[in-house]
């Protein structure tokens, strides 16, 4: 062959390459979004279940496309996410310090999830996820249903044959599922990414999207603060706390619970019931926070637990805070929760707390100490926490809330909900939780959105996907939809539990090592989800 030939031939088959390239789907699993596989296997849903379907595109171009089913919408319902990718980090077990002078591999991925219901749709790189919430409704019939997803752009078409087959079994409505969250809410964080005053009308109705999605996990409790938000980083103005704390030039201490009320209450009307956890009581740094009428300052103060100087500024809160908690009626569902701090100065404080009204109650997460389970109305423990059989009876039959919780010092290997987490890790967390007997599961932060949220999830101080769940513009993310789904999974388990002997499953899960290794872990999973749907 000559070489204006042998040119020919590789222009032409450069040219069919790119012809063939320029519309390509594929239906993948969803499992791990960093190394995608194709998924070529059938689907089995019980009625008033949700299916989650990815499909990732690659084109040489950004054209419109749109994408339909053939499902009739009297028994099925879809729902079309755009996944946008975010940049992310593999630092899982770095924290703090560690993760600020370290130095981590860095990826994009899907994570970003936009709900579309305008079509056409505009990519927005050359390698587009798409993922299909399929819902099968209550009066879906049971049997093998085809499923068949077009895709188009221009005059051309690919098309996606798979076959649902719906069990004669009808789950539960996600509310009533027994299994909660808790999602800790940064609503000052909001505030601050949209450049609006915290509180305004414009701030409460961003928070009514952010209670929607809560209320969307099976959100079990209101995350608020004496101050602006948990950790207090900084001194902010007075009207931006969500209770005002003011002292007068007499020395006495006023207290506006007005915004709090409203938080509360906004969360109640959203469905979040459970309890009002109430943080700052013993904080990281110590301080507090006040205005001084004198000044017009907002001032900060340290304050050592047990101390005088700390009894003085708390003591008239906490009378303040439970005569307005009794006029509220909240008294009984409120909480003062503490984070991961020294079990006996959380204790003495306690007994202190108590000893100025024995109403008030308390939630800890961190290590599991049988003297604080005692007075700990909430207790969330890590993964790796195995608490003793009577123990946790006593917790259950005395109507305690118990949850597990991950965070960002789990190892690279060990189960998350990080952005480059294997989404096969929430189904077993929950799980998990599920067969220790737990309530739910725990998560520090809901939205603690950077100013570049929308393109990176990098921080600086937690690994990628610690410190958000949901993303700006009422935008959720894939972990989300697949927290959903993995809450579904629990209903299944419920459900099948009372017809059957689910014993070997729950002694199964429990296998310490499944927590680091693996490969031994999301077959687990896999052999669970086939006995749930068998």
């Amino acid at each position: 062959m000559g070489k204006l030939a042998k040119f020919l031939a590789t222009v032409l088959l450069i040219f069919i390459s790119a012809c063939s390239f320029s519309q390509q789907a594929e239906i993948m699993k969803l499992e791990n979004f960093n190394q995608p596989e194709r998924d070529l296997q059938d689907y089995k849903a019980w009625k008033n279940e949700g299916l989650l379907i990815p499909i990732r595109i690659t084109s040489n171009d950004l054209q419109d496309w749109t994408l339909t089913t053939n499902l009739p919408s009297a028994r099925f319902s879809v729902e079309t996410y755009i996944l946008h990718w975010v940049s992310a980090d593999f630092s899982a077990g770095a924290c703090g310090e560690t993760k600020s002078v370290g130095s981590f591999q860095t990826t994009k991925l899907p994570d970003r999830a936009e709900l579309v219901t305008d079509f056409p749709s505009t990519q927005d790189s050359l390698v587009q996820w798409i993922l299909l919430k399929v819902f099968v409704k209550s009066n879906a019939k049971s049997g093998v249903i085809p499923l068949k997803i077009t895709l188009k752009r221009n005059s051309k078409a690919l098309e996606f044959s798979r076959k649902i087959t719906v069990l004669d079994r009808k789950l539960e409505d996600q509310s009533e599922i027994d299994f909660n969250t808790d999602y800790w809410q940064f609503p000052v964080a909001v505030a601050d990414y949209y450049k609006i005053k915290p509180w305004s009308q414009e701030h409460w109705k961003h928070l009514d999207t952010m209670f929607d999605q809560l209320n969307g996990i099976n959100q079990h409790s209101i995350t608020t603060f004496v101050f602006w938000d948990l950790y207090n980083s900084r001194v902010r103005p007075l009207d931006e706390m969500m209770i005002k704390v003011r002292k007068n030039t007499a020395g006495k201490f006023s207290y506006d619970f007005s915004v709090f009320e409203a938080y509360v209450q906004k969360a109640m009307a959203s469905g979040i019931e459970g309890q009002i956890a109430v943080h700052n009581l013993l904080p990281w740094n110590q301080f507090a926070f006040y205005q001084d009428e004198a000044s017009g300052n907002v001032v900060s103060i340290s304050l050592t637990p047990g101390s005088t100087l700390y009894k003085n500024f708390w003591e008239p809160f906490l009378k303040e805070f439970s005569s307005f908690l009794r006029r509220k009626k909240w008294m009984d569902k409120t909480l003062f929760f503490f984070d991961e701090r020294d079990p006996d100065q959380t204790l003495a404080l306690v007994n202190w707390v108590k000893s100025v009204d024995s109403g008030f109650k308390f939630g800890y997460s961190g290590r599991f100490y049988p003297l604080l389970s005692e007075v700990m109305e909430d207790y969330s423990t890590p993964m790796n926490v195995v608490i003793d059989p009577e123990q946790m009876r006593q917790r259950i039959l005395s109507g305690k809330f118990t949850s597990l919780y991950t965070s960002c010092f789990e190892q690279p290997s060990q189960p998350n909900n990080l952005v480059v987490s294997d989404y096969r890790n929430t189904y077993f967390l929950a799980m998990l939780a599920k067969s220790k007997g737990y309530n739910g599961m725990l998560r520090w932060a809901f939205n603690l959105w950077s100013s570049d949220i929308m393109n990176s999830a990098i921080y600086g101080d937690v690994p990628s996907g610690d410190a958000h769940f949901v993303y700006p513009k009422g935008q959720l993310s894939v972990r989300y939809l697949v927290l959903q789904d993995a809450i579904e999974e629990i209903g299944k388990f419920q459900m099948k539990s009372k017809l059957q002997n689910s014993e070997a499953f729950y002694t199964s899960l429990n296998r310490y090592f499944l927590i680091n290794i693996e490969a031994e872990r999301y077959a687990t999973v896999k052999l669970i989800k086939e006995y749930l749907n068998d």
